[in-house]
């Protein structure tokens, strides 16, 4: 049925749809030469540029686990094929739990923006009381996608100590694969996230300089 549909798009309509569906395949095949063996992943160390404004900020942020949707909790990578089907790899499988793979990336990504912070995980001490900033993450979407896109999205809360929400913002990012496979996928996939670490210390440092005002 959809390459019925498929017919009646114009020519470079389908060029496009048969480029994002080649990419597709080519994931989930993976190098069916090499066998069943299975690969694992961990999503790489932070090494974008880090463009954040938050050398004052001198307060604590506390970084809770990642809340994951349940289709992500299993150890295998998320292809999304259209708008109802996803695919989860068993042969293409993150090296430990993904929630914790999350907190650890944002943990050292807010840590470089925000240097003069303590950025803890849920249940540390702080050194630095004030401002204390609380940090949730609702992660919806982490996966790619058959138009050759690596998705990210979710929503975040921000909270003071007396439980008050200071921002919840909700967030879609989308990265363009660089190349065919599950490494290139985990690879955008680490971009977006350190890009959604961009937004969220630029929206620490804005929560800290309202609330020292109020």
């Amino acid at each position: 049925m959809a390459f019925t549909h498929a017919e009646r798009l114009t020519r470079p309509v389908r060029l496009l749809a048969a480029a994002g569906m080649g990419l597709c395949m080519s994931i989930l095949v993976g190098c069916a030469g090499q066998g069943i063996d299975q690969s694992r992943y961990t999503l790489p160390s932070e090494t974008q540029n880090i463009n954040v404004a938050g050398s004052d900020f001198r307060g604590s942020v506390s970084l809770a686990p990642p809340r994951m949707a349940n289709y992500l909790k299993d150890d295998g990578i998320v292809m999304q094929l259209d708008d109802i089907r996803i695919h989860q790899a068993r042969h293409h499988l993150w090296a430990e739990p993904l929630d914790r793979q999350l907190q650890e990336r944002m943990r050292q990504h807010l840590g470089q923006a925000l240097p003069n912070a303590d950025v803890l995980r849920r249940g540390q001490s702080a050194e630095a009381p004030s401002p204390a900033l609380h940090v949730q993450l609702d992660v919806d979407r982490f996966q790619g996608r058959n138009d050759g896109m690596a998705v990210v999205g979710g929503q975040w809360r921000v909270r003071d100590d007396n439980d008050r929400t200071l921002s919840r913002e909700s967030f879609e990012i989308e990265r363009p694969l660089k190349d065919d496979g599950y490494p290139a996928l985990v690879r955008a996939l680490g971009s977006a996230w350190g890009t959604l670490g961009d937004r969220l210390a630029n929206t620490l440092v804005e929560v800290a300089i309202t609330a020292e005002k109020e």
